[in-house]
């Protein structure tokens, strides 16, 4: 007789393994994290276990896929909303990058240099390459409307969205950096406008269109790193 699968328990399954796997490779780093300490963490078998996954690196690549998915689902409404300008949807965009990031916000502060650390470059530049696969279509379709609405000037609207995500992720790099020092700082308030000033001009947009926007962003940033700073001196030792 065939064995009969719970839908609801594989998937149960499944996603507690990719918890303990995104735990284990934020806290010990990719080159440091085998298969046995996903099976240690969860007293999981090794035949349990490969009846999800074949390998380390399918793993760690449905972990990445399960951290972009809702942002893309995200990106995905935006786009089909018909009431929105491009601009307005590509703002929307930046503003649900960031308050998914935000809504994560102890997690990036406190991780923060393990994610960095070399050990993780395997999967920084996973998680960049799967980004970058599944939201340089959708930020092409926003900045053509954009184009066509006579917002945006560029005569790339592919090439630019790719650029875009290239000057985000960098951005996103420089505030991480500053959260890990405890000291966001005026070059990171320069990085944020300079950003934003070359997507304006990449889109051949209308100065200030997107720096104001950036400016909200860091403050909420800054916010929370200094609340996390307030937590740690209250910290017992």
């Amino acid at each position: 007789m065939a064995r009969t699968v719970n839908e609801h328990e594989h998937n149960a399954k499944r996603s507690a393994i990719l918890d303990a796997a995104e735990h284990l490779l934020l806290t010990k780093g990719y080159a440091q994290t085998a298969v046995q300490d996903v099976l240690d963490a969860l007293r999981m078998s090794k035949g349990a276990f490969y009846h999800y996954f074949e390998s380390k690196p399918e793993l760690v690549l449905a972990v990445v896929q399960r951290k972009t998915a809702a942002v893309e689902q995200r990106l995905r409404a935006i786009v089909a909303d018909r009431a929105l300008s491009g601009r307005d949807k590509l703002l929307r965009h930046f503003a649900a990058v960031d308050d998914w990031k935000l809504s994560e916000g102890s997690v990036v502060s406190d991780l923060a240099r393990a994610w960095y650390a070399d050990d993780n470059a395997v999967v920084r530049d996973q998680l960049y390459r799967t980004g970058s696969r599944r939201f340089a279509p959708l930020l092409t379709q926003i900045i053509e409307q954009g184009v066509a609405e006579g917002e945006f000037t560029t005569r790339y609207p592919e090439q630019a969205a790719r650029m875009i995500l290239c000057l985000r992720y960098d951005l996103g790099r420089a505030v991480a950096e500053a959260l890990i020092a405890k000291d966001p700082s005026d070059e990171l308030v320069r990085a944020a406008e300079a950003t934003a000033d070359a997507v304006e001009r990449l889109l051949g947009a209308k100065p200030g269109s997107f720096v104001a926007r950036a400016r909200a962003a860091l403050t909420r940033w800054q916010a929370m790193s200094a609340t996390n700073k307030t937590r740690a001196r209250r910290r017992p030792i």
